[in-house]
């Protein structure tokens, strides 16, 4: 009876250990398959790492050739930027020698043109102050006017004029006067005598004396009022001086000549004649009209004629009529 108990007892025993031997080698199995499954997520876990640094490395590479290509850019534009700076500043320079040129080229031709109406101003002369009648034959009036004062035949002396005719200007509006006479000459001479008898000489008719004036064209009169400060100046300390043509003037001031052809070299004898003074009067006279102007002229001119001790012999030469 006790053999028995002890044969089961040891039954049971091995039973046991053979469930625990199969558990401990299911647990075993499940312990390596878990293993392998953990390394297989490792393997596949480091796999994805090395394909997300390889595509990291491919973007950061781009990434670099991109910026390379953009420093490359910015380089050309700079380079090309620099080219066009000095392209342009060539172009501004060409552009300077062009422009100078055109002024040149503009003032020439304004001188020219400023010789031209010179030339043919030159054959007039302009009286104020001959009063008007109705139905008047000026060409006559003013050939008897001119004889009776050069002491000459009227007839010859119609000969000497090939155009004779009035024209209203500012002055005479508003100072009302009598239209202004216009006489063109034949000859030069003529006209030039006429013009210095008148210097010395009042000419009078129907008891006004009858004011003589050289035709001065537009664009001289322009110039001239630029450096009328300066003649006013001259003017007022008996400076002896004459205009130039096309521009400027000629002064004749302690021995020297001095030619005056800027505004620049005005101001600087301006200065040196009157110090600081006040330039003002220079605006002033700004608006001054052609025959205003032309009656403070007449100063300067008659200074000019003090010079010369001709006049009885022109007189002589116009009435014979031996001019030459």
């Amino acid at each position: 009876m006790a053999e028995k108990q002890n044969t089961t007892s040891n039954v049971n025993i091995q039973t046991s250990l053979l469930a625990l031997q199969e558990s401990m080698a299911k647990l075993q199995e499940m312990m390596v398959k878990n293993h392998s499954e953990t390394r297989a997520d490792i393997n596949e876990l480091k796999e994805e790492m090395g394909k997300l640094k390889t595509e990291m490395r491919s973007d950061l590479s781009k990434l670099d050739q991109k910026v390379g290509s953009i420093q490359h850019a910015l380089e050309r534009n700079k380079h090309t930027i620099k080219e066009v700076e000095k392209r342009t500043e060539q172009t501004e320079k060409k552009l300077e020698t062009v422009d100078q040129q055109i002024k040149t080229v503009s003032k020439e031709m304004e001188d020219s043109l400023i010789y031209i109406e010179m030339d043919k101003a030159a054959s007039y002369l302009r009286f104020q102050n001959i009063l008007e009648t109705k139905d008047e034959d000026l060409e006559l009036a003013m050939a008897e006017i001119l004889a009776k004062a050069l002491d000459r035949d009227k007839e010859k002396m119609l000969k000497e004029m090939d155009d004779v005719y009035r024209v209203s200007t500012s002055y005479a509006r508003r100072n009302k006067l009598p239209k202004e006479v216009h006489i063109r000459f034949t000859r030069r001479k003529v006209r030039d005598i006429i013009y210095k008898i008148s210097r010395e000489e009042a000419i009078v008719y129907k008891g006004k004396e009858i004011q003589i004036l050289k035709q001065i064209p537009r664009r001289v009169r322009e110039q001239k009022r630029d450096y009328k400060f300066l003649a006013t100046q001259l003017n007022k300390r008996d400076i002896l001086f004459h205009w130039l043509i096309p521009e400027g003037m000629l002064v004749s001031w302690e021995e020297k000549k001095i030619k005056i052809d800027t505004l620049e070299k005005a101001q600087e004898l301006y200065k040196q004649l009157a110090g600081l003074e006040d330039q003002s009067s220079k605006e002033d006279l700004d608006s001054n009209s052609q025959e205003e102007q032309d009656q403070s002229k007449n100063k300067e001119e008659k200074q000019e004629v003090r010079k010369t001790n001709q006049q009885q012999q022109e007189r002589e030469d116009l009435k014979s009529m031996n001019i030459t």
